[in-house]
């Protein structure tokens, strides 16, 4: 450890030769004490580091950077001499703060030359006073990296025609956080909704289904894919006094597999990682990988799986995105570490730290958290390990509230529609479950359904439809209805269904093409009214624009009859045959003309 003594170096006969000076170093809200002689001096800034009893800084790649001031202040009511709250105009709620270490060891040819190391800018967002009974009331101060500003509100609102980098840039610069590296996320989505979620939630959320990180570092907020920083390498009884490793096979999986839909090809999404190419964990030591271990227990025939069925995909990259990352986050579940040891500004969360002569605890380790703590002029340096992800990727990417399929809805596609039973209902497979498996038979809602009545319409074989669960019970399913997609179209294209934003053609259409129109404004040719057509071609049109009615065959036999025309018109590619079991009256106001090339009256 260090010892120190104000702004200056104390003697300490337990200091290791190799740490000859390690100071804190403050600045708030843009001043700072004086670190050399030559330097200019601020009294107050000066004070306040004789002052201070202890600096934490904790640091993290999965939540907002914190540190906490604890100051000494001196407090009797009616002594005026203690010079009680003159820090009070440097602590201030909003006010900036910077926390670093000015060091140089024996074993660096410029250690007469001090290196500043910054640990972490925030902001003061608490303050405390403790008054306790031995005339003291020494004040805490509490701040966070800027990132806090994205927890603060929710919000509901969409993203069109952006990329998840595109969003990300756009919300930070919203409230005013300086921009770091942001990388390539692939082409822009067509739309992205923020649920009543904080930013940084909704942010966590797109970069979970990623496998990306986001954090804060020297004030500027991070996107990026997990890549090791430089590396610190450590020494055990000298750099490090406390180092426990766990080793754990409890989540490991041979693979990840994540299903989801594409509707508009109409065919399942499934992807799978890792793949041949796919990147090792950061974290590396002699114990070898989390995947190796998951087939130890006799499941070389069954390797585990993971499966992901409940996040909506919509192109086959977005699921191996996400399946990369929930592998890798299940990796680096493997190895946990916990070290304390030396004050060391340069393990930050992102760097690499080194360890060798530990058995097969040696190697590589991808330090997350970090914990800067000074105190009583005492300095040491504690990190954690936990993975790519930190805490856990599956509480990130999976709703708050987990539900199983069957207690959401689902897409099914017919695979029966031939109930033995009589009742009207189908059998369905769920593509983004399996499509080895077909459902339990599956009551179809039907319009006015009920004692030989209602809307008797099966879905046909093949056909996509949505599926819901009484109770929640898979084994209770039932079809809601039956949904296009881009692969089986309505049967009318938007330009002729749609006009002024208003529907103005209802179509039902079976499978061999009968017909039945209902048009409710005119457009073009089509007037409003209703319309039947066969299969076969023949017609029943109910004209309300011409207050007509024609009913027309295939081979164009036609029966008109016009209220606009004051006529009836009946016409015949062959010829017109009436009859009359008993009399046949023609009958006209005006004249009767009868035309032919030979008339025969009997």
């Amino acid at each position: 450890m260090q010892a120190l003594s104000g702004g200056g170096l104390s003697a300490n006969r337990d200091v290791p030769p190799s740490h000859y000076l390690a100071l804190p170093y403050l600045e708030i809200d843009g001043r700072k004490a004086a670190r050399n002689p030559q330097d200019s001096s601020d009294p107050l800034m000066d004070d306040l580091m004789e002052d201070i009893i202890q600096i934490a800084a904790e640091e993290s790649l999965h939540r907002p950077s914190k540190f906490t001031l604890v100051i000494k202040n001196d407090y009797f009511p009616g002594r005026d001499r203690d010079r009680p709250w003159r820090y009070q105009e440097l602590l201030e709620i909003g006010k900036l703060v910077k926390i670093g270490f000015q060091a140089s060891t024996t074993a660096h040819q410029d250690f007469e030359d001090p290196h500043q190391d910054l640990i972490l800018e925030g902001e003061i967002t608490g303050i405390e006073t403790h008054f306790t009974d031995q005339s003291q009331a020494p004040i805490i101060v509490h701040g966070y990296d800027v990132s806090h500003r994205l927890h603060r509100g929710r919000y509901n609102r969409s993203f069109q025609n952006m990329t998840d980098r595109d969003i990300v840039k756009k919300i930070v610069e919203e409230v005013g956080i300086a921009v770091g590296t942001l990388d390539n996320t692939g082409s822009p989505h067509d739309y992205v909704f923020q649920e009543n979620q904080t930013n940084m939630a909704f942010l966590r959320e797109r970069a979970a289904r990623l496998g990306f990180e986001l954090f804060v570092h020297d004030g500027k907020l991070h996107f990026r894919k997990p890549k090791a920083g430089s590396e610190v390498e450590l020494k055990w009884l000298k750099d490090l006094h406390s180092f426990r490793v766990r080793v754990t096979s409890a989540e490991q999986v041979s693979s990840v597999e994540v299903r989801g839909w594409d509707y508009s090809e109409k065919m399942p999404i499934v992807e799978t990682a890792p793949k041949s190419q796919a990147s090792n964990p950061i974290t590396q030591t002699e114990n070898g990988k989390g995947k190796e271990t998951s087939t130890k227990f006799n499941l070389n025939r069954n390797p585990p799986k993971m499966v992901v069925v409940d996040q909506p995909i919509f192109q086959g990259k977005e699921a191996e995105a996400i399946a990369n990352a929930l592998f890798n986050e299940l990796s680096g579940e493997f190895v946990y570490a916990d070290a304390k040891g030396e004050g060391d500004p340069r393990i930050r969360p992102g760097k690499v730290v080194k360890v060798a002569d530990m058995g097969l605890h040696s190697g590589k380790y991808y330090v997350t958290e970090t914990r800067h703590l000074y105190y009583e002029r005492f300095y040491t340096t504690e990190f954690s390990v936990r993975g790519s992800r930190g805490s856990s990727l599956l509480d990130v990417v999976s709703p708050q509230h987990s539900l199983q399929p069957g207690q959401t809805l689902m897409v099914g596609i017919v695979t029966d529609n031939k109930d033995p039973k009589g009742w009207g209902r189908v059998k369905v497979k769920f593509p983004t479950l399996t499509e080895e498996h077909a459902s339990n038979w599956a009551r179809v809602v039907a319009l006015g359904a009920g004692s030989q009545r209602g809307f008797d319409c099966l879905p046909e074989i093949n056909d996509e439809v949505l599926v819901a669960f009484e109770h929640g019970d898979i084994h209770r399913p039932y079809v809601l209805g039956g949904v296009w997609n881009g692969k089986d179209a309505p049967p009318e294209s938007v330009d002729n269904t749609i006009q002024s934003g208003k529907v103005r053609l209802r179509t039902l259409k079976t499978r061999t093409g009968h017909t039945l129109q209902f048009v409710e404004e005119d457009k073009g040719s089509s007037k409003d009214g209703i319309y039947v057509q066969t299969s076969g071609g023949h017609k029943l049109r109910l004209n309300d624009s011409d207050r007509t009615i024609e009913v027309e065959t295939a081979n164009g036999h036609k029966l008109t009859l016009s209220d606009m025309n004051q006529n009836i018109t009946l016409k015949s590619t062959g010829s017109i045959n009436i009859q009359a079991a008993t009399t046949l009256e023609i009958k006209a106001n005006g004249t009767i003309t009868v035309k032919g090339s030979m008339i025969f009256l009997n």
